[in-house]
C-alpha cells in the first residue's frame, strides 16, 4: 500500500522559497510604507499651507491680520489632528512645527513673507528628508 504525500525534500524546497520570496517582499513592503507616510505629510503640509494663505487673505481683505492664537489653531487642526502613530506632525509653537517620520524628526518653520506678511511653511531643502517630504529631487 502506497502513502500519497510530500516528501522532506519537497518541504524543504518549499520553506526555502518562502524565505527568499519573504527576504525580498518585507523590505520593499516596509519602503513603500514610509513612501505612504511621506504621501501623506506632504498632503497634510499642503492642505495647512491653503488653509493658512486661505485664513491670511480673508482677514487681510477685512484688514486685519492672523494672530498667533489662531495661527496655533490652524496648525493644530490641519496638521497635528491628522498625525497617526509612525508619521506625524508635532506642534512646537506659532513659529516651529516638527515631522516625526519612523523616528526620524525634521523641523519646519512658520516664517512670514516680509511683504505680503502672508505665513508660510518651509524647511531646509539640504535635508533629503525635506526634499523628500517636498516632493523635491533626493541625491543619493
Amino acid at each position: 500500500m502506497k502513502k500519497a504525500g510530500f516528501t522532506m525534500i519537497e518541504l524543504v524546497f518549499v520553506v526555502v522559497i518562502l524565505g527568499v520570496l519573504s527576504a525580498v517582499a518585507v523590505p520593499r513592503f516596509l519602503l513603500s510604507r514610509e513612501d505612504a507616510c511621506y504621501a501623506k505629510l506632504r498632503a497634510d503640509l499642503s492642505e495647512t499651507q491653503t488653509v493658512l494663505t486661505r485664513e491670511y487673505t480673508k482677514r487681510f481683505m477685512q484688514g486685519k491680520s492672523l494672530t498667533n492664537d489662531e495661527l496655533r489653531d490652524i496648525l493644530k487642526s490641519t496638521l497635528i489632528s491628522n498625525s497617526s502613530d509612525r508619521c506625524e506632525f508635532q506642534y512646537v509653537d506659532t513659529t516651529k512645527v516638527n515631522a516625526l517620520v519612523n523616528k526620524n524628526l525634521l523641523s519646519f518653520h512658520i516664517q512670514t513673507d516680509s511683504i505680503t506678511k502672508s505665513p508660510t511653511i518651509t524647511c531646509d531643502l539640504q535635508n533629503d528628508m525635506c526634499k523628500r517630504l517636498t516632493g523635491k529631487k533626493t541625491t543619493n
